[in-house]
């Protein structure tokens, strides 16, 4: 067992309040920037007439679909979770997910999230190895979702839109998630090279530094120990009962599936008859972006990326409420939610 497997987590490493203040900070500050520019982009005189004629069935659906989005990505953690830990209950992957979904929100590319997650499960009872084994599996499924989504987005596209930007973030979305996918797919069933590569390149570093060609050299021996360590973790949790792998995928289907199309009841809301599965392919588009953005919680790039895809469905009257609104059901209220959940962890070990 590798000695990352026995590391101890400190709520001080995950959840420090003057890196959370800040980000919430840059991710508030960004987000009403970006709202403010597309407000006034767009601005026609007819925002009140817009938000006036809302259809609240459709905005009840998109409740919905906001509880689903929470539910679906704490089950499929809990998939692997019952199997190692059966008295753990679902009440705490829900509550992982929440942590994940806030403490990303406020960390730049989302890399506070995952640690969070971890903690969470650390907490009740689930050990380090086993929770990042976890993560790393639902990672994995992700990665092969994405790609999949990706290529149908783009057919879908191409058919039936002639926005060659839109078609070119596609490509560009698909090609990045595919060249990530290889290099996971690499790490995981040939771990030894990863760790030969970086020892190779810590020898032509050293006709530069020998310094950062030990470091580099003993970087490589330990990244071949902990890939191979977790590399036979997945395998052992999977060989046992491989559907679980299946299921997991499954549920990732479903997981964004269901993200998508609250796109589709969003524009029903405002009264406007669109192509649903143009609509779920720009989504897509915009999770392929959204996933590599620097910007805490995605601030920013998610909101001005939403609306100029968006562009070609809806006038400008509609562009600033929909993307407020989307954001709001998939990121804001489901931030606030998990801030909840941090808060309330920090405050019960004070």
């Amino acid at each position: 067992m590798s000695q990352e497997s026995n590391k101890k987590m400190k709520q001080s490493e995950v959840f420090n309040p003057a890196l959370i203040k800040k980000g919430i900070v840059y991710f508030v500050g960004i987000s009403i920037i970006a709202f403010t520019a597309l407000f006034l982009y767009t601005n026609t005189g007819n925002t009140l007439k817009v938000w006036g004629q809302i259809k609240p069935q459709y905005l009840l659906i998109a409740v919905v679909i906001l509880f689903n989005d929470l539910l679906l990505g704490g089950w499929r953690n809990h998939l692997f979770v019952q199997e190692l830990y059966p008295n753990v209950s679902q009440w705490v992957s829900f509550r992982a997910n929440l942590a994940n979904i806030f403490m990303g929100a406020v960390t730049p590319s989302q890399s506070g999230g995952g640690l969070a997650q971890l903690y969470i499960y650390y907490k009740n009872g689930v050990s380090f190895a086993d929770a990042i084994t976890i993560s790393f599996i639902s990672w994995l499924a992700t990665l092969i979702f994405f790609p999949i989504s990706g290529a149908l987005a783009y057919w879908i596209i191409q058919d039936r839109m002639s926005t060659t930007f839109l078609t070119q973030l596609a490509q560009f979305g698909f090609s990045l998630f595919a060249i990530l996918f290889v290099i996971i797919f690499t790490a995981l069933f040939f771990p030894k090279f990863i760790g030969w590569l970086i020892v190779r390149l810590s020898s032509l570093v050293g006709l530069f530094s020998e310094k950062w060609q030990e470091k580099l050299t003993h970087l490589g021996e330990k990244t071949k120990v902990t890939l191979v360590d977790y590399r036979n973790k997945c395998i052992k949790l999977l060989s046992g009962k491989p559907q679980l792998m299946l299921y997991c995928f499954l549920l990732t289907i479903i997981l964004y599936f269901n993200k998508y199309v609250l796109a589709y009841f969003l524009v029903l809301a405002f009264g406007i008859s669109a192509d649903f599965w143009v609509i779920i392919a720009i989504q897509a588009v915009v999770y392929l972006l959204f996933y590599f953005a620097p910007s805490p919680g995605g601030s920013g790039i998610a909101e001005l990326s939403m609306a100029g895809l968006m562009a070609g469905i809806l006038s400008e009257d509609y562009l600033a409420s929909f993307t407020l609104l989307q954001r709001s059901f998939l990121v804001f209220i489901p931030a606030l939610i998990g801030a909840y959940v941090v808060l309330r962890q920090m405050k019960e070990e004070v």
